[in-house]
């Protein structure tokens, strides 16, 4: 092997080694990084080495050795420690100045590179479809202006899935938008442009691992429902079972990702701007978003989902869903039985008023229980999801996004809707601070005259809809109360059926279906058999703890009738108190001894005399030298512990 090669090889051992070392004393920096500095200081101290030995008169220029083969040895030793020193203090001054975590990897650079270049190529994407679908000249107009909604569709539904979904969630929200623009944006429910053809047939092979001919007895190739992330195909199966297919649109998974940076870019700096964007929580708006579209993009979380809400629906007649086909389901196509029938909104005219009224109360019923009484509800009830079946019957589509409730918090909510029905300000109260977080500074008082006010509103002023609804949501904003994420979601998706509801029967709003629905709910939560479950766990766990009670006080008594009770307390008897006091002794005494070895370095080193090795190297000099090296290593240990610590890094 060359040399100079193997010169190299020995450096990167060393380095590798003092990395090692390294580890042990500066904790959190990652190999790489302690690797490259050993290396580098390896690299620089070498002809600094040649320079001492030849300063010391341990070498002469020529390369003949002055002093015995130990004393070499030592010197070479007392040479690599300083060295070892000198990366770390290049490390730690890199630590300051750069923490490890403030730069992304070489690798993660280059993912961040990439995903960079994507995010500008979209920008300008974005910027031309804006442009050309007339959106900016309607936008100097605003919302109201003529063809403002026509241009809104017409750009979101050229930009794709993240933003034709931000169209569907908008089409929801009368509170943000006026009605022109609402109507428009309703389109985007099932009028998604389709994607060609031969897209959707790779796609299937891809996830069948081969070609659909062999899995399927026909295939329309036309889908009959083409939403933002997925269009809908009619098939039959080699039996003739005839089904429907789902398949995502192809790179829809990746236009994704890009696109919900953007869109979150751009609520986090919309909130840091704009005070009505503060007001209407748009970054939580867009956040809560992309999180859907996540759990939207696996169709056999969707096929699950699909099964407990047919599960919950069981007992009820008038409602359907989908049976999903398990074998075929995969992650990006998902197979199920047709459900025929046309969007219920669209079939309104069609119905006498009885009827009409009847499909609300079911709708709202059924809804209702699911957040109630069975915990688990469809958390995207768009008009384009509820269906009029051929038969009559109800048939909800796309279970991508469900909302899952626990007991005590469903109990809460039922509650906090009583309240509503009632206009009953302080049991809503007392049902807000038991369900949601409401922090101690919060003032009970004034927060209860606020939701007496906003429940005023609703129950009297004959207005029902999602807008009057969001002055509750107001009031928890201005008190700065979180709502949970399940519980926010139960919410939106009532205000998301109110448009149906209106639709079937104008005078049937939320408060009214709610007053409706409730005794029913009531019934269900408060039923024998449900109480009695309830009664006996709580009666089987407070007989245990009752069990154990007498000889407790029996044993306390007798303690304090010998008078032998005694309290027994422990100093620093936590954890992290023991944990803070020990790294104050150590940080105390490294600096003790890190003071102590620095001045008897400088001692040794100005002393005059010692044994002489060379003529100008002395046993005094080795020992400062050593001391001083200990010292330093003290001194950098401590200021990385220093500013760790300080600096709120692990």
């Amino acid at each position: 092997m060359p040399a100079p090669i193997l010169e190299l090889l020995v450096l990167a051992l060393l380095a590798v080694a003092m990395a090692e070392v390294a580890k042990r004393i500066i904790t959190g920096v990652s190999f790489v990084r302690r690797f490259v500095a050993s290396l580098l200081v390896f690299l620089l101290t070498l002809p600094a080495g040649t320079w001492v030995m030849e300063q010391t008169r341990i070498v002469t220029p020529d390369g003949t050795l002055q002093v015995s083969w130990p004393i070499f040895l030592l010197v070479m030793v007392l040479c690599f420690v300083w060295v070892f020193a000198a990366a770390l203090t290049g490390l730690v001054v890199l630590e300051m100045v750069l923490p490890s975590g403030s730069m992304p990897s070489p690798i993660q650079s280059a993912r961040d590179i990439r995903m960079a270049l994507r995010r500008h190529r979209r920008y300008l994407q974005l910027g031309w479809i804006a442009m050309s679908s007339g959106l900016w000249k309607a936008l100097r107009k605003g919302p109201d202006s003529p063809g403002f909604g026509e241009a809104l569709v017409k750009m979101l539904n050229r930009s794709g899935v993240t933003f034709i979904k931000l169209g569907q969630v908008l089409s929801t929200r009368p509170d943000v938008l006026p009605n022109t623009v609402m109507t428009a944006l309703s389109s985007l429910w099932d009028t998604a442009a389709p994607a060609p053809e031969q897209n959707i047939r790779t796609m299937l092979r891809s996830q069948w691992g081969r070609d659909p001919e062999e899995v399927l007895g026909s295939f329309d190739d036309t889908p009959f429902a083409a939403a933002s992330i997925a269009q809908v195909h009619r098939a039959t199966l080699k039996d003739g079972t005839a089904v429907v297919i789902k398949v995502q649109r192809p790179g829809a998974a990746e236009q994704v990702v890009v696109d919900s940076d953007i869109l979150l870019r751009f609520t986090r700096l919309a909130e840091q701007r704009f005070a009505w964007a503060r007001a209407m929580g748009v970054d939580a708006l867009g956040r809560g978003m992309t999180k859907a579209l996540k759990e939207e993009l696996d169709y056999r979380r969707e096929a699950r989902n699909t099964k407990a809400i047919a599960a919950t629906l069981a007992d009820n007649p008038a409602i359907t869903t989908p049976v999903v086909d398990e074998e075929l389901t995969r992650e990006k196509v998902l197979v199920m039985s047709p459900v025929n029938g046309s969007s219920l909104v669209s079939k309104v005219d069609t119905l006498d008023d009885d009827t009409r009224h009847e499909l609300a109360r079911t709708l709202m019923t059924a809804t209702l229980q699911g957040i109630l009484v069975h915990g688990i509800f469809h958390a995207d009830l768009h008009p384009g999801n509820i269906l009029l079946l051929d038969d009559g019957r109800i048939g909800l589509l796309d279970f991508g996004s469900v909302g899952v409730i626990d007991a005590e918090t469903r109990q809460l909510i039922a509650a906090l809707l009583v309240a509503f029905v009632a206009d009953d300000n302080s049991a809503a109260t007392t049902a807000v601070t038991a369900a949601f977080d409401v922090g101690d500074e919060v003032d009970r008082m004034a927060l209860q005259r606020d939701l007496g006010r906003a429940l005023t509103l609703l129950t009297h002023t004959g207005d029902e809809s999602a807008a009057t609804l969001n002055e509750f949501f107001t009031v928890m904003r201005d008190y700065r109360i979180t709502i949970p994420g399940d519980v926010a979601g139960a919410f939106r998706t009532l205000t998301s059926l109110e448009g149906t509801l209106t639709a079937l029967s104008a005078d049937y709003g939320l408060l009214a279906g709610a007053e409706d629905a409730m005794p029913s709910i009531i019934t269900k939560l408060a039923a024998p058999k449900q109480l009695a479950m309830i009664a006996a766990t709580t009666t089987m766990t407070s007989a245990l703890l009752a069990r154990r009670l007498p000889a407790r006080t029996e044993q306390i008594t007798d303690l304090l009738a010998r008078g032998q009770y005694t309290l027994n307390t422990r100093m620093l008897s936590d954890r992290s108190d023991r944990q803070w006091l020990r790294s104050r002794l150590d940080d105390a005494m490294s600096s003790l001894f890190a003071a102590v070895a620095v001045v008897l370095a400088v001692v040794f080193i100005v002393i005059p005399g010692g044994p002489a090795i060379t003529s100008t190297l002395t046993g005094y000099d080795l020992a400062g030298a050593a001391i001083g090296c200990v010292g330093l290593v003290l001194i950098l240990r401590l200021v990385v512990r220093l500013f760790t610590r300080y600096s709120g890094r692990p």
